[in-house]
């Protein structure tokens, strides 16, 4: 299978780590300047096109509708669209390229590299073995799951923007422990640790505890995590955390409103 990349940021560059040790499996890109990275690089996309019989568009939301004019000046057919653009639905490159050219949209995060992404997927063409051809590689990639396209802004929200939001969690936790003057190296480590070990708890308890058990668990009576507890829930820090979620999905519905606009 020849995937050929419009576009080649961080994102392309994750689908192609996660897949470069599959077996019959090419790779080639076209953008405006070449990369430093081991694969073909078209200067036409007319060439890129040729080549490919996979499209992934790896381009910004503003970039993508260039890139669809552009698209549809050429003979695609037969050829699997994949559209990783957040905010931009199925029914906006139908209006480019039409409503009978196979178009898959998805929703994945940067862990893709890591074989770690958790991947929201639709299709125009559902069941269509091609099309399906997709939701298999995206299963070595980590989890995928077929979605609504009305549930693409949460799952946006979550998933897509969520190693950020996580990672500016994090962010706090370091800031606090520069009160123990140690190097920023060394807490880097130390928070590395600590979230491995507790994703490890989640993930060896989930089936037989929820979150809130496992939270428990943690917690003694009158002790310091139960102190911490309290103040996160009398402050409502959850809902607050809630709407860094909220403003995503909303930003990307607007994005979608704009798209079929």
């Amino acid at each position: 299978m020849k995937q050929g990349f419009i576009g080649f940021g961080n994102l392309a560059k994750a689908v192609y780590r996660g897949l470069k040790e599959e077996k019959n499996m090419e790779f080639a890109y076209f953008d405006l300047s070449r990369k430093e990275v081991n694969i073909p690089y078209f200067e036409e996309m007319g060439h890129l096109l040729v080549f490919a019989d996979v499209i992934w568009l790896t381009v910004k939301p503003q970039d993508l509708g260039n890139v669809l004019t552009r698209l549809k000046q050429h003979d695609i057919s037969g050829k699997t669209i994949v559209s990783p653009v957040a905010g931009k639905p199925i029914a906006y490159i139908e209006q480019f390229l039409g409503k009978e050219q196979r178009v898959v949209r998805i929703m994945p995060n940067l862990a893709m590299a890591y074989r770690k992404s958790v991947t929201a997927f639709a299709t125009n063409q559902p069941g269509n073995r091609e099309a399906m051809k997709i939701y298999e590689l995206l299963g070595k990639l980590g989890k995928v799951v077929e979605l609504e396209e009305s549930g693409f802004d949460l799952f946006t929200s979550v998933f897509g923007s969520g190693p950020a939001f996580i990672l500016a969690f994090i962010q706090i936790f370091k800031d606090k422990m520069q009160e123990f003057n140690l190097p920023g190296s060394l807490l880097d480590e130390l928070l590395l640790e600590l979230t491995r070990g507790t994703t490890d708890y989640f993930a060896q308890n989930q089936q037989q505890y929820s979150i809130e058990e496992l939270i428990q668990n943690i917690t003694s009576k009158g002790g310091t995590t139960q102190a911490g507890l309290e103040y996160f829930r009398t402050h409502e820090i959850g809902k607050h955390f809630e709407g860094v979620l909220d403003a995503a999905r909303d930003r990307s519905a607007e994005m979608s409103r704009n798209g079929n606009g």
